[in-house]
């Protein structure tokens, strides 16, 4: 997918996971028509890029935690990376 040359004709949906599974919120143009193309395939792309993120439901978090530690905490990957850096 590219970019829209106008932000009103953007494809847009939340998507995250909780303990009951995938969410998936429409936005804008998608609310009305779930089945614009390439939504399918933009949406099924973050599913399984979502995966990859260890604590991506923010459940078990460490106690004492500040927000700049939760934000990291969050953004930890299943190869051991935080934003693309190594975290040992």
């Amino acid at each position: 997918m590219q970019p829209s040359a106008q932000p009103d004709a953007a494809l847009v949906a939340l998507v995250y996971e909780t303990s009951h599974g995938f969410v998936v919120s429409y936005v804008g143009s998608a609310m009305a028509n779930h089945t614009l193309p390439g939504l399918d395939a933009a949406i099924a792309e973050a599913r399984a890029e979502l995966l990859h993120y260890t604590n991506r439901m923010g459940e078990n978090q460490p106690a004492g935690m500040t927000r700049p530690g939760l934000s990291l905490w969050l953004t930890e990957r299943d190869d051991e990376t935080v934003m693309g850096i190594p975290l040992k």
